[in-house]
């Protein structure tokens, strides 16, 4: 149960999830912790019920703006008075962009898929690697084969554990190779075309239509009007560095077929923080 709630909020009840003895830390809501695991087992050990109860209250829809003196009173916002902001993990930023770029496949079970590597194959150590496709087959993340030796980059730059030993709390980091990551990582790169080659199959009548489209997608949320003026600008300026006229223009119909354009756009979008943040 406290794994469950630690993954949902970012933190457990008891924040040390590996270790519940004399060493690790008092649990901030005892009662809760013991209502929960007992409904737990009524309602049959089901982790989906569980999590779809937890969704559902008002601790987890809330905002994450704290109200009042919240702040002073719990800095560190134990007693869940806002919703914590943080980082998806490492497969939930991969997941995010084959749904969003409609790569995902949802087949459930099936055998695993080795991960991308650079090279038709690395050899350490008198053992080889395969590579798999860049887009890993558009599977999920669970199902990229996991290897103690040579593990899947991307989603070990976005602190995915090494798979020695278990661990119950992930380290998070922001440091500047992620950032570089989701520039020039071709899963990423792929992904934004992916996506775009989606988009121009699409009727859209005009470029703020197409970004309305891609915010309810990639964001789950409508554009403000300054943020739709800027992003359309951003479009335009996309437009002009891969436009072929001699006149540095284009018409708004070709515009809304260039896959470079929309790219562009699709790959910016996925470098926003908001992306790959839980708020």
């Amino acid at each position: 149960m406290n794994r469950v709630w630690h993954w949902v909020f970012g933190s457990g009840i008891v924040r040390t999830p590996d270790d519940f003895g004399h060493l690790g830390d008092r649990p901030s809501h005892p009662v809760l912790l013991d209502y929960l695991a007992g409904r737990f087992v009524q309602e049959g050990w089901s982790v989906k019920k569980l999590v779809r109860m937890l969704l559902m209250t008002e601790t987890f829809q809330q905002s994450n703006q704290a109200r009042g003196r919240a702040h002073e009173v719990d800095p560190s916002n134990r007693m869940l008075h806002h919703y914590p902001l943080r980082r998806l993990d490492a497969e939930s930023i991969r997941d995010a962009m084959l749904a969003v770029s409609g790569r995902l496949d949802p087949q459930l079970l099936g055998g695993f898929v080795d991960p991308y590597r650079p090279k038709s194959k690395v050899v350490k150590a008198d053992q080889t690697y395969f590579s798999g496709p860049l887009d890993g087959a558009g599977r999920r993340s669970i199902y990229l084969r996991n290897t103690i030796m040579e593990p899947y980059k991307f989603l070990e730059t976005f602190n995915k554990p090494i798979p020695k030993m278990p661990t119950g709390r992930r380290d998070v980091t922001n440091v500047p190779n992620q950032a570089l990551t989701m520039l020039n990582d071709p899963f990423v790169a792929g992904q934004a075309e992916f996506w775009a080659r989606q988009l121009i199959s699409k009727s859209h009548d005009s470029p703020e239509q197409r970004l309305t489209v891609m915010f309810r997608y990639a964001l789950g949320r409508e554009p403000e009007s300054a943020e739709l003026t800027r992003w359309t600008q951003a479009v335009r300026d996309f437009n002009s560095l891969h436009q072929n006229g001699s006149d540095g223009s284009r018409s708004s119909e070709d515009l809304l077929q260039s896959v470079a354009v929309w790219k562009d756009t699709a790959h910016a979008l996925f470098n926003t923080t908001e992306f790959i943040y839980v708020r």
